[in-house]
């Protein structure tokens, strides 16, 4: 949360010391390296919370010798596309700024595996130290630089020194064995055969998250991406501090209960997912009404647009936060496979409902888009989960039936001023 709230005070302080060209080509490079991250994601950090081994000296070595060499294979990919990128966007800045923002990947890949292992223990509190004080750090940067400069890269420079602070940190302030090169046989087994799922997922997650931004920064252009990309960082403020309470807290304990006691998992999995949806749907809900007022008094004119854009993304958010509490278990019980398609629906959906949303209703559809994918996925979702024994109608169907009086009541206003 701290994280979140850290991001969002220094996206209010930049967007008024930057051009908002500078955050519609930041979403571009950051969604293009997010894609590469996740097209060669063999779910390392994940195989060593969830493999009986990953607490093992050899596993963990191997797991740090993949996750070096994978982020060196990312950076010199980015370079290799960041010409080609420029010229699909016709910005020629992407050409420089995707090599030097992607060098974080290499820093990053070099942070210590005590980062994982101790998410695996659930020991938080030096977890969330590192990312804050490293962000924190990076912020500074990035602010005093475009405060002196006006420059996009202070946002490039701050991103480098935070990635630089987070993986120095995880040497240096964590204690266990520190890494070293080294390669076993069975690990890295171990690790591919539970990463071939976890790749495809990943890269069905970047076609249904950064991909996303992709689509809509070709059907939208730079500046109004801008626009979006605030708008639906703010729809999904409260659900990225949910989703990384998921990867962190929810899947590790999970995991635990389905080695240890499986029989009382959708009983704390009711509980957790309560925990998650009432502030995650209560925040939408404010978005829903209040929005375009909200993005209006944090923001300057030159972002107005973002406001209804809010709203209607908010009404997507009322069905995301019901069927996005259930992320995690699926894998936890190790049913990733299953998982993928779920992923692959979602995008298959998202996909076609940008193309037709653009092509009868322009940039409205596009939007309107993204706002319906989580209501259509949400049926998807609770049949893959009853067949489980963890779909849960007790705790969803209250907030869905609010949801779709809200949106009811209030989707011909915020439609026709999008």
């Amino acid at each position: 949360m701290s994280s979140q709230v850290l991001r969002l005070g220094g996206n209010l302080i930049l967007t008024r010391l930057l051009f908002p060209e500078a955050f519609g080509l930041m979403a571009i490079v950051q969604s293009v390296i997010a894609g590469m991250a996740m097209l060669s994601d063999l779910g390392i950090e994940t195989s060593i919370i969830h493999n009986k081994r990953g607490h093992e000296t050899a596993f963990v070595n191997t797991a740090w010798t993949m996750q070096v060499i994978q982020s060196v294979i990312i950076w010199i990919m980015l370079c290799i596309v960041a010409p080609l990128i420029a010229s699909y966007y016709s910005q020629p800045m992407l050409a420089s700024l995707m090599p030097a923002v992607g060098f974080g990947s290499v820093i990053g890949g070099f942070a210590s595996t005590k980062l994982a292992l101790i998410n695996r223990s659930l020991l938080m509190k030096k977890l969330v130290l590192i990312e804050v004080g490293s962000n924190a750090l990076g912020l500074f940067v990035m602010i005093l630089w475009a405060w002196i400069d006006h420059s996009i890269w202070a946002l490039v420079g701050g991103g480098l020194l935070s990635a630089f602070a987070k993986t120095a940190a995880s040497h240096l302030l964590l204690e266990g064995d520190h890494n070293k090169f080294a390669w076993d046989r069975d690990s890295a087994k171990a690790m591919f055969g539970f990463g071939q799922w976890v790749l495809v997922s990943s890269i069905l997650t970047f076609i249904a998250g950064e991909g996303n931004k992709l689509l809509v920064g070709a059907f939208l252009g730079v500046k109004l991406l801008a626009f979006f990309t605030l708008a639906s960082t703010m729809s999904l403020v409260f659900w990225q501090i949910a989703q990384q309470v998921n990867s962190r807290v929810l899947f590790p304990a999970y995991s635990e209960v389905v080695r240890e006691r499986p029989e009382r998992l959708r009983a704390v999995a009711a509980r957790s997912r309560l925990f998650l949806i009432i502030p995650g749907w209560l925040i939408a809900f404010f978005f829903v009404l209040w929005g375009d007022h909200f993005m209006w008094l944090l923001y300057d004119q030159r972002y107005a647009e973002s406001g209804n854009m809010l709203r209607l993304l908010a009404m997507g958010s009322l069905m995301g936060v019901v069927g996005g509490s259930y992320n995690g278990l699926l894998w936890a019980k190790g049913m990733v496979r299953i998982s993928t398609v779920v992923l692959a629906v979602q995008i298959s959906v998202q996909v076609l409902g940008m193309i037709l949303g653009h092509h009868f209703l322009g940039e409205q559809g596009v939007v309107l888009s993204v706002a319906v994918v989580s209501w259509i996925l949400y049926p998807v979702q609770a049949y893959i989960h009853g067949r489980i024994g963890l779909w849960d109608p007790r705790v969803d169907m209250p907030f869905i039936a609010i949801s779709i009086l809200v949106v009811a009541m209030n989707f011909t206003g915020v439609f026709r001023h999008v």
